[in-house]
């Protein structure tokens, strides 16, 4: 309880409209990918894949274990499982063949063991996995190579480009809804960010009927 002579504290953004994260686009991240071949920094490239294609929050993310991406055989899993701390969804994401590209890279160079953290700063066995807010920066740092403004992006944004990608090239939302581990359709929609002039231009985009043509005759109407 608090003491009556003790000053209330209320929330920094109680009451204001704090925008998301800006997602990034598929070229974007083909720019950031080909900026760190060129640096053969198999950890940052193991990270983008992986975060993208697993679409996990930070938690999950930095919370994943060498055995649970890897076979007892050494290849990389081309489906894993994973119950969300937040939620306690279950979701299954497909990880893409560049994907198991960087992490097997990844998982060589920096010579894993099956209980070690996936993404961590330094190499040596039993390391802990990196800091969310050094995620943060290491995205931050990705949108400032691209020309942005680094404050307006976060480890967020890595969860939010995929999902908005396959929206807006026609995908179903209701299975992107299940890929994200979204209890609703609704929170969905207002995760991406779909505003209700979007919705009506998508729409008036694909017409289902030709219309009625008025054939020229040559002559000119009355």
């Amino acid at each position: 309880m608090t003491s009556q002579n003790q000053p209330t504290v209320n929330a920094w953004n109680r009451g204001l409209a704090v925008g998301q994260k800006r997602a990034f686009t598929l070229a974007e991240m083909a720019q950031v990918e080909t900026h760190l071949l060129a640096k053969q920094n198999w950890h940052d490239l193991a990270l983008l894949a992986f975060g993208l294609d697993t679409m996990f929050r930070a938690s999950d993310l930095l919370a994943t274990q060498v055995w649970q991406v890897q076979t007892r055989q050494g290849s990389i899993r081309s489906l894993i499982a994973r119950r969300q701390q937040k939620t306690g969804q279950t979701v299954f994401p497909a990880l893409t063949p560049p994907t198991q590209h960087y992490l097997a890279q990844w998982l060589t160079v920096a010579e894993k063991q099956p209980a070690d953290y996936l993404f961590t700063r330094h190499k040596a066995p039993n390391s802990k996995p990196i800091s969310r807010s050094h995620y943060a920066d290491l995205v931050k740092g990705w949108a400032e190579y691209l020309g942005h403004d680094g404050a307006e992006f976060s480890s967020h944004s890595i969860r939010r480009s995929k999902p908005s990608h396959m929206y807006w090239q026609g995908e179903d939302i209701a299975l992107i809804s299940r890929l994200l581990g979204h209890k609703s359709i609704a929170s969905t929609v207002l995760y991406l960010g779909i505003t209700q002039h979007q919705a009506e231009q998508a729409a008036l985009r694909h017409p289902m009927l030709r219309g009625v043509r008025k054939k020229s005759s040559g002559l000119p109407d009355d």
